[in-house]
């Protein structure tokens, strides 16, 4: 039975109507930046560390141990695409350290948290949980405090910036839940429900939050843009894809990291560009442009998998 692609195309209208929202509030002064940077503090402060904790604690031990396989191939392949856009970003665009930590999250870290079961899901069913979990974690756990180690103020330390960057919420909370998973211990119902409650608004307000800041921004069409969402739809989805053959993940598995990493860039990466007022510009660009993207490669990337995998 082929997979329906339809929830790809609802998920990649939805983006563009909320994204749209935010812009039009913005453009017709609803709300300026001083509360655009607010949302943002939201999200990235309460928003996002409640729902990457309660996604990641709802998975098992087993579940983030049980495939060894798709958990290295997913550090290997998302650490790697990360460096890419950095060094990039440092190297030959002529940024700074810190606008190449936001390029990096721009072009190299999907956006599991917010869309990976919503868009797996009615692909694969309860299957996709696994896979959603261990690239969520490679994500949250790796790519994300990187970002946040570089783009620490200037003058910063490292071990002060790594320090820093392990007391955001954003990164302590995957932590501490995966902490809990591999100890066996089970966060309480009766906490999960608030955590996932707010956490069921981090999409619509990082997105809507995104539309706001790049109102105040042209959009931008360059090499710099269709670099890194050449990264993200093209490159990442691609090596994801011989990896995964070349190590012999499981036919269903292999169709849904190869998707995963296809995804838009992770909001997050928005959000800390519009909390540190860097590179938002350009992290805005990216999105809207690798959304597109992702709009007409994800059912390409999805048959060749299948087709590759037999």
């Amino acid at each position: 039975m082929e997979p329906d692609v339809t929830p790809i195309f609802q998920d990649i209208f939805s983006i563009f109507f909320v994204l749209a929202l935010g812009y039009i509030a913005g453009k017709r002064s609803s709300f300026d930046q001083a509360q655009a940077s607010g949302f943002n503090h939201l999200v990235l402060t309460y928003c996002l560390p409640a729902l990457l904790f309660v996604s990641i604690a709802n998975s098992s031990r087993e579940e983030l141990l049980s495939d060894t396989r798709l958990l290295v191939i997913s550090v290997a392949v998302l650490l790697f695409w990360y460096l890419v856009a950095f060094f990039g970003a440092l190297f030959v665009f002529g940024h700074d350290r810190r606008e190449a930590g936001i390029a990096g999250l721009s072009a190299g870290a999907p956006t599991v948290g917010f869309l990976g079961m919503a868009v797996l899901s009615p692909l694969f069913g309860g299957s996709a949980a696994l896979s959603v979990a261990i690239v969520a974690l490679v994500v949250n756990v790796i790519l994300v405090p990187l970002g946040m180690f570089f783009v620490a103020p200037k003058g910063t330390k490292p071990m002060a910036a790594l320090i820093n960057a392990a007391k955001e919420p954003v990164v302590l909370a995957p932590m501490i839940a995966v902490i809990l998973v591999v100890t066996g211990i089970q966060m309480p119902e009766l906490f999960r429900a608030p955590l996932a409650l707010i956490g069921h608004a981090t999409s619509g307000v990082a997105i809507f939050a995104a539309g706001l800041v790049l109102s105040a921004h042209k959009f931008q069409l360059n090499a710099e843009v269709i670099w890194n969402s050449v990264i993200k739809v093209g490159f990442m989805p691609a090596s994801m894809l011989a990896l995964a053959l070349a190590t012999g993940v499981s036919a269903t598995h292999l169709e849904q990291v190869v998707l995963l990493a296809a995804l838009p860039p992770a909001f997050s990466g928005i959000v800390i560009a519009g909390r540190e007022r860097t590179y938002v510009s350009l992290a805005s660009s990216t999105l809207i442009v690798s959304v597109l993207g992702f709009a007409v490669a994800a059912p390409l990337w999805t048959a060749l998998a299948r087709h590759l995998a037999g």
